[in-house]
């Protein structure tokens, strides 16, 4: 209940700030003074974290250029929600330190940067581009370390800390990811459920189970058959026939790997990347996954096609035919989603069982990450630093709660539990270097995808064959990042 009166109280204290923040003023004093604790959060709110920048930092009206494959900026109000509260938090970053933001839409910014860096040229400030394009390029000494900026501080909850530890090499960090890039949250997985198939069907909604500590894989498994019926044309139909669960055997397998708490790499004590799979955990993880998927004959529908995974889950669960299905926030926005006749929740991936700590997030490899080029020169990116910082405190403040509520059809005010559990989703993301690294690594986690798709629990025999290359690709990441930290 506390975590519920929470958000709403975020929620509700954001919308207030919206023209507050936009009206932010700017000090004429030099920006080298030392910080002061400004307190940009709501008055008398303390549930709303506050940044530390100094509060007379003044740039003067220098343009900050962002190069993103996001939509950063908009150049006026549009009457979208959460494309207004960006707007708005742009002008109270411009207006709190006297910049001017400049955002360049580019399909693919890492390829504009690199011929940048290569040829000496600072035409761009911040890239925010995809994590599985931008991190194997970390090892190419193109970006500036953010660690050695005054301004961003990496302890406070706009930042996501699993990434940045994971991302953290010899004290350098060339990417960061939080509030400021909404796809922290819409690439997050997530499980939906179907209210009234649920009531129908005389079963307690998911968030009892959550609540209870017993919502797992195998839990998830045996309320599938509870749900399905059959058209009467005895074939296995997308629109007609009910299923107890929707989903891919593409990227929605994924998320199971943070779920389970099957690991890749770790660090270990010393900061160093040490590998920590075992295949015995992931066979007895696809065990779980196999009988969701498989075991409970025609009482699940999983879509093999990879290029129609996100559509055809959302067909079969927003025309009322999935009682539960597995999806990424952002297939919420969706026009079907948000048309849907039936009420549904939101809860996350099921862990792996009861002894399991809490639930953990995953988020698909195409969130988005924020670099220097490493053309910057200091004092800029000190300036940067602070824009970077100011952007995604806001963000935190008015932007998330904004894109909470529009996302889940105002569910904020009809529907607490799920913007509790949106919470605890958007909270427990874990991150494995792994994933990150996971393009540069023969795109090891995909085997498991390949596992699931067959039907057969083959990840003994199949991952002896892909450890052996992958481990010589994580040592020679090593040894690159090792020599890069020699030239910082």
């Amino acid at each position: 209940m506390n975590r519920m009166k929470r958000t709403l109280a975020i929620l509700l204290a954001s919308l207030m700030l919206l023209p507050a923040l936009a009206a932010c003023g700017e000090a004429d004093e030099p920006a080298d003074t030392k910080p002061s604790s400004q307190n940009t959060a709501a008055e008398g709110d303390d549930t709303i974290p506050s940044d530390e920048l100094p509060s007379n930092l003044n740039y003067k009206g220098d343009t900050v250029t962002f190069i993103s494959v996001n939509d950063m900026d908009y150049d006026d109000l549009t009457g979208d929600a959460v494309e207004d509260a960006i707007y708005e938090r742009n002008k109270a970053v411009e207006e709190r330190l006297g910049v001017e933001i400049n955002v360049i839409k580019e399909e693919t910014p890492i390829d504009k940067v690199i011929t940048a860096v290569n040829g000496g040229s600072s035409d761009y400030d911040i890239m925010v581009e995809l994590c599985w394009r931008a991190a194997p390029k970390f090892t190419g000494n193109y970006f500036y370390n953010l660690r050695n900026t005054e301004y961003l501080d990496f302890d406070k909850p706009w930042w996501n800390q699993s990434f940045t530890d994971v991302v953290t090499y010899n004290d350098i960090t060339f990417g960061v990811t939080g509030a400021m890039v909404l796809s922290l949250y819409r690439r997050t997985y997530v499980t939906v459920f179907n209210k009234d198939l649920f009531t129908d069907a005389n079963q307690p909604f998911l968030y009892e189970h959550v609540e209870n500590n017993s919502w797992t894989l195998d839990k998830q498994a045996s309320l599938v058959p509870l749900f399905h019926r059959d058209n009467g044309n005895a074939q296995k139909d997308k629109e007609g026939d009910i299923y107890g669960f929707v989903s891919n055997d593409f990227i929605f397998v994924d998320p199971y790997w943070a779920s389970c708490e099957v690991e890749i790499i770790r660090k270990d004590a010393a900061g160093d990347y040490e590998w920590v799979f075992t295949s015995s955990k992931l066979h007895d993880m696809a065990e779980k996954v196999l009988s969701l998927y498989y075991g409970t004959g025609d009482a699940a529908y999983i879509e093999h096609d990879d290029y129609q995974a996100e559509q055809t889950v959302m067909t079969v669960f927003s025309g009322g035919y999935a009682a539960m299905g597995t999806m990424v926030i952002q297939m919420l926005e969706d026009g079907s989603m948000r048309n849907m006749e039936q009420e549904y929740g939101v809860v996350p991936i099921p862990k792996y069982s009861e002894d399991q700590k809490t639930y953990y997030s995953q988020m698909h490899d195409g969130f988005t990450i924020a670099c220097f080029p490493n053309t910057v020169k200091a004092d800029r990116a000190n300036m940067l630093s602070a824009v970077l910082e100011a952007m995604s405190s806001i963000s935190y403040r008015i932007v998330r709660p904004v894109y909470y509520e529009t996302t889940l059809r105002t569910k904020l005010a009809q529907d607490p539990q799920s913007a509790a559990m949106m919470d605890l989703i958007v909270d427990n993301i874990v991150i494995d270097a792994g994933f990150v690294y996971s393009h540069a690594m023969g795109s090891f986690h995909q085997g498991f995808q390949q596992l699931v798709d067959s039907g057969k629990n083959d990840a003994v025999s199949r991952y002896k064959r892909m450890t052996t290359s992958a481990q010589r690709s994580l040592e020679k990441l090593i040894t690159e990042l090792d020599k890069l930290g020699t030239q910082q």
